[in-house]
């Protein structure tokens, strides 16, 4: 496997700049993430994905028009922090709320939990919702336990186009979940990751 990189631990932070500046007609930097370069639409919900670097094109790579308002970006395979998502949601965010989108993993389940929390004392109407779409991970029983991966898109590709219609914060949250109750897909791994 071929990699390129400088200080592997500078890795997450200089692939998410050089995406923004190889992208800046679509996203602009904000600490912790990106969000979408174009002008916001006042009391439109904003859709805020994320989870860990390494899984690319996501999250950064699912913001722009049609798309995620904002993406907070996280170590590799490590959840953003509350205070990573909560800037990012900020930044976002222009008076419909905000909804949270991010795979089923505890990290992500604790860190978005904490900002929507945040966000909420402040006065900014904010949901969360986890993608549990791999069967692999969970028998049907325990499905929300299932991981949330290849999912994802179609996920935050709906609440998005909910978004973009102008529909409220609960409906979009609707949206998401009646989304996520009909995607399915099965992760495996023929190795372990590098």
């Amino acid at each position: 496997m071929t990699r390129l990189y400088n200080d592997p631990a500078a890795f997450a932070d200089e692939a998410l700049e050089g995406f923004a500046a190889a992208h800046r007609r679509w996203v602009r930097p904000v600490p912790g993430g990106v969000v979408r370069a174009t002008a916001k639409t006042p009391g439109q919900v904003a859709v805020v994905i994320g989870g860990g670097s390494g899984h690319y094109p996501a999250f950064s790579g699912l913001v722009g028009q049609g798309l995620a308002h904002g993406a907070a970006v996280g170590n590799v395979f490590a959840s953003p922090s509350a205070q990573q998502i909560g800037t990012v949601a900020r930044a976002a965010e222009s008076g419909g709320g905000v909804l949270l989108l991010y795979g089923n993993y505890a990290g992500d389940v604790l860190h978005f939990g904490q900002a929507a929390e945040r966000l909420n004392a402040e006065g900014t109407a904010t949901r969360t919702f986890a993608v549990t779409d791999d069967l692999s991970s969970a028998t049907p029983d325990e499905a929300h336990k299932r991981r949330g991966i290849a999912g994802d898109l179609p996920v935050f590709k709906a609440a998005a186009a909910a978004a973009e219609q102008g529909l409220p914060l609960d409906e979009v949250a609707r949206v998401a979940a009646h989304a996520n109750a009909r995607t399915r897909s099965f992760g495996i791994a023929f190795s372990g990751c590098t």
